[in-house]
């Protein structure tokens, strides 16, 4: 059995997780499991997530409830969950065609989004300062136990890692992806065609208009906008419309 999993906490985006589901559902053949992993369940999808790890957030840090999403590395904590095959999305995408693909990798290594509209020179200069990541966890494909270990290590080692990295993409590119050699990291990158940024561009440096839909892409993500979270949330609204 194949599963899309999403993760919201709090009741503010609610709407947004039946949009998800909506667009998966008309964007792949395969028969799939949908199920939203939440603090407060209300829905048939939804599922109870821990809160073990909250006592270690730093308070005046807003980038840590993404930390949650590392709970369901652990399939164990989710027993209703059955199958082998895993697609993580953020809630605040646009799925333009077949998410099928997805289900048709390699699947030796788990997979995650590379930015290709970062300049990856940059990153490597900036490697050590945490300034930039070349990461994005809005998606995160990946076989039933392969990211146990990055569980196992948040785990154990909770107060270190919230810390020393301010965001989980920062985590990710530090302990689990080999910057330096992109093919041969633990998490290796999805291909350019999958995801897009809205705020960020394409393909650096040919590709980088911003704003734009490019619809021969499979999804297109709306990460690290200038605005606040409201403001471009209500802009994929009004982009869904289109659809």
């Amino acid at each position: 059995m194949k599963n899309i999993l999403c993760v919201k906490w709090g009741d503010k985006y609610n709407s947004y997780v039946e949009k998800l589901k909506e667009q998966v559902e008309n964007n792949c053949s395969y028969k799939l499991n949908f199920y939203c992993l939440t603090d407060n369940p209300q829905n048939n999808y939804d599922i109870k997530l821990p809160v073990k790890w909250d006592k270690h957030f730093i308070s005046d840090k807003n980038s840590f409830w993404a930390y949650r999403k590392c709970y369901m590395f652990n399939e164990n904590l989710f027993p209703e969950i059955e199958g082998d095959e895993f697609v993580f999305f953020d809630l605040d995408i646009l799925i333009h065609s077949s998410i099928d693909p997805l289900f048709e990798l390699d699947m030796s290594s788990p997979w995650i989004v590379r930015g290709w509209w970062n300049n990856i020179d940059n990153c490597k200069k900036n490697y050590g300062k945490l300034k930039s990541t070349p990461l994005n966890s809005s998606i995160i494909r990946w076989n039933r136990g392969q990211l146990m270990p990055i569980y196992d290590q948040i785990n154990n080692n909770a107060d270190f890692i919230f810390f020393t990295y301010p965001t989980i993409d920062n985590y990710f590119n530090h302990c689990w992806y080999n910057i330096h050699d992109e093919d041969k990291g633990f998490l290796k990158p999805l291909p350019q065609g999958v995801a897009y940024s809205w705020y960020k561009g394409n393909v650096y440096p040919t590709d980088m208009e911003k704003k734009v839909l490019r619809k021969d892409h499979m999804i297109c993500l709306f990460n690290n906008s200038a605005a606040g979270v409201d403001e471009h949330m209500h802009e994929i609204s009004e982009l869904n419309g289109l659809y």
